[in-house]
């Protein structure tokens, strides 16, 4: 239960119908200190979650909440849950419950979505016995009619032969991160000819490039269960990659980029050994290329269900040149291609731009969202990954989200061991806050290469509910992080701490944005930290130095304040907390010393403004 102080208990009480049968708390009062001190944490409520990733306005929404009584007596008592907009509950559930000493059971229950589209949800689940808290969990709820406003991007790299149940299994861990879309790496035979077969005559299974085997069942079920989960499925493959025997699938070496102007060079790219074959590269821009290649897509769209043409390239070539000498800049031929390309098949499009490359060019395209995957020999401090997103949002006028590849600790990547749960949450931090996402998680657990197949490195228990949290906090808090907000300048400083605007290590990186009605400062804790890069190749990085009760000074330009409130992945399940402040007018706006309780990776205050 909770071991509230006094003043607590009194605060939180709200209403208490004895007739209804409802006792509501105004849970968004309770401080760090009383919300965190939970005795009997996750010896009754075990997992909260809802059943799909996404859901469309007044889509009925069902939340599912385990309960498991490890309490060593039969328990009597509530279920209370809060639906939340920002810090406002928007409505709330009471159910009774009664559960056996180690009864274990799990309740279904059911909200309808409002009509608003593009919000997020924080749905805080307590139970309860009077007026004592004895457990609680926290889910959210992405309510949006498209995936690409909020893109939570996620990867499918293994097709064996298996059970409809197990990719069930599979699918369902991967829902309870809102992952909204998966990207479908190396199903595929060869990158020209991506099916070996025809609707008549589709074999059981094939060969990928690493000469794995694939299945076709395996792949059509996956998704179709991401679609019941309302996830997008993503055809995943190169822009102009082919296996070195491609004349015999109809591909003409007239087709091809060359690294000197006379055609005797092909450009490729090297494989390992006892792979199907190494790359060779065709030009983007090459009208034949692109009615090979999109033929070939069709073919795939039609016999299986995929949603998404996810296009990859190498990044940059070099100097190449076109068969008859020419010089080809490569990134020029992106936005054509990607047009070219969602005109033929008539699905979304999403490309990746390595290290940026091309950037500017796809940016112009119809791409539902931008993707660019980051490398540290040109990206390598945490500030590039608000450098990427905000050039995404200046290139597209705010309209396109972007999302980040990043493979952490990819050092150690080569032999089995842990991801490092440290520079794991600073990094998802550092793209959160800044408005992006990570492609990060999937079937095998977590990227560590760009290889996605690669398993070397696994998930710890406590970095899978860390990332549950990030996940929860991304999608509840959508509105503040990715939906239209801008930089803006104003003064930030922690009394006696080294701040930074660009996550110098030891200091808090601290910046902010508004949008209408809300001015949001992000702080992500780099004290402690000798480095600011962000891989951590050794996956040997130490947490941050938290602190404690600092005092933020922040100066609103312009308006007037309503409150200030403090939400954190690290604290209280990102449950947004009211904060103490003090305001005095200057020559500059309104000064505001505000009281945070904690920081340990990534705070999030918002001011809420009249």
């Amino acid at each position: 239960m909770f071991t509230l102080k006094k003043r607590f208990i009194i605060a939180a009480i709200a209403v208490l119908c004895i007739g209804g049968g409802f006792l509501a708390y105004k849970v968004k009062t309770f401080s760090v200190e009383a919300s965190t001190k939970v005795s009997e944490s996750g010896k009754l409520i075990t997992d909260v979650y809802t059943d799909k990733a996404r859901y469309n306005p007044k889509d009925n929404v069902s939340l599912k909440v385990e309960l498991d009584n490890k309490l060593g007596k039969d328990y009597k008592g509530s279920l209370e849950i809060y639906f939340k907009y920002l810090n406002n509950t928007v409505e709330k559930k009471k159910l009774e419950v009664s559960l056996g000493s180690k009864e274990k059971k799990t309740l279904d229950i059911p909200w309808n979505a409002p009509s608003d589209d593009y919000k997020g949800y924080l749905v805080e689940v307590y139970a309860t016995h009077g007026v004592t808290v004895d457990d609680s969990k926290n889910t959210a709820v992405d309510v949006s009619s498209n995936w690409d406003k909020f893109p939570r991007y996620g990867y499918i790299a293994e097709y064996p032969d298996q059970s409809k149940d197990k990719s069930e299994n599979i699918i369902d861990k991967i829902n309870k991160f809102h992952i909204d879309g998966l990207q479908f790496y190396d199903w595929q035979n060869k990158h020209q000819k991506p099916l070996p077969g025809d609707e008549s005559n589709m074999p059981k299974s094939w060969k990928d490039i690493a000469n794995r085997d694939i299945y076709y069942q395996t792949v059509k079920d996956y998704i179709d269960l991401a679609h019941s989960k309302n996830m997008k499925a993503a055809n995943y493959n190169l822009i102009y990659g082919t296996y070195s025997d491609y004349q015999q699938d109809g591909v003409k070496p007239e087709w091809g980029i060359y690294k000197d102007s006379f055609h005797t060079e092909q450009d490729g790219y090297a494989l390992p050994n006892g792979w199907a074959s190494s790359l060779e590269i065709f030009n983007p821009a090459n009208k034949d290329w692109q009615n090979y290649i999109y033929n070939k897509e069709k073919d795939v769209f039609k016999i299986l269900n995929f949603d998404i043409y996810h296009m990859d390239t190498l990044g940059n070539r070099g100097t190449t040149f076109d068969y008859n000498g020419n010089f080809v800049n490569l990134p020029d031929t992106y936005t054509e291609f990607v047009n070219n390309a969602k005109s033929a098949l008539g699905v979304g499009v999403v490309f990746n731009t390595v290290n940026r490359f091309g950037l500017e060019q796809v940016a112009k395209s119809n791409v539902d969202f931008l993707y660019s995957e980051l490398w540290p020999s040109d990206f390598p401090n945490y500030y590039y990954f608000k450098d990427t997103v905000d050039k995404g949002y200046a290139l597209t006028s705010g309209k396109k989200s972007t999302v980040i590849a990043a493979y952490m600790n990819y050092g150690s990547a080569g032999v089995p061991g842990e991801f490092n749960e440290n520079s794991v949450r600073l990094t998802d931090a550092a793209i959160f806050a800044a408005g992006g996402s990570h492609i990060e998680l999937g079937d095998t657990g977590m990227l560590g290469r760009e290889y996605f197949p690669n398993k070397n490195l696994k998930m710890t228990d406590s970095l899978v509910a860390a990332m549950r949290n990030y996940y929860d906090f991304l999608v509840a808090y959508e509105n503040l992080l990715r939906d239209g907000l801008k930089d803006i300048d104003n003064p930030i400083s922690i009394d006696g701490i080294k701040t930074s605007t660009n996550g110098q290590a030891n200091t808090v990186w601290a910046y902010a944005k508004e949008k209408k009605g809300y001015e949001v400062v992000q702080l992500i804790n780099l004290l402690g930290m000798n480095k600011e890069a962000w891989r951590d190749d050794g996956a040997n990085y130490d947490a941050p130095t938290s602190k404690k009760d600092l005092k933020l000074d922040y100066t609103i330009k312009e308006g007037k304040v309503k409150d200030v409130y403090l939400a954190s992945p690290d604290l209280n399940g990102g449950k947004p907390i009211k904060l103490n402040y003090k305001a005095t007018k200057d020559g500059n706006g309104t000064k505001l010393q505000i009281d945070v309780p904690e920081l340990h990776y990534w705070d999030m205050v918002y001011v809420e403004k009249e």
